[in-house]
């Protein structure tokens, strides 16, 4: 009974030490694929920085070579639309205060009693319009400003 007591015990360490023989293999390659995997990745990340510059540098001279290729015409052209659209928008604020003004006057004046109510509304109405398209006129000429 000795000897084959002596055999199960064996096959039992041998087993023992299989398995953890197995463990130690399989760590071993965790731990080196993990460690390649990690390498690979912080390569990744700094190709996609380096990437990132030169997009950064070529959007840089691609907007340079743009702004280049502006002639003085072009920029004279640009300059002398905004300039009228400034005049035209000075025109309507002016036309617009004058037409308060007289507003004002002839309501004042008792000019405008029969009736008032409408033509009131119709003037506030004509005068809110008036007002929407100086704001658009505005928006525009801001829109303009910031594209030269």
């Amino acid at each position: 009974m000795g000897d084959t007591g002596n055999w199960e015990f064996a096959a039992v360490v041998a087993a023992v030490s299989i398995g953890l023989l197995g463990l130690v293999i399989f760590t071993l390659v965790s731990i080196v694929n993990s460690w390649l995997i990690f390498s690979r990745s912080a390569r990744a990340a700094k190709d996609a920085s380096e990437a990132s510059l030169v997009v950064q540098d070529l959007a840089r001279e691609l907007s340079a070579r743009e702004a280049a290729s502006l002639t003085a015409s072009g920029l004279t052209e640009e300059t002398k639309r905004l300039a009228d659209l400034r005049k035209q928008a000075e025109t309507l604020v002016e036309q617009q205060a004058r037409l308060q003004e007289a507003t004002k006057s002839l309501l004042e004046a008792g000019v405008l009693q029969a009736d008032v109510g409408l033509d009131i509304k119709q003037l506030e109405a004509s005068i809110q319009r008036l007002d929407e398209h100086m704001g658009q006129l505005a928006a525009a000429i801001a829109a303009m400003r910031r594209q030269t």
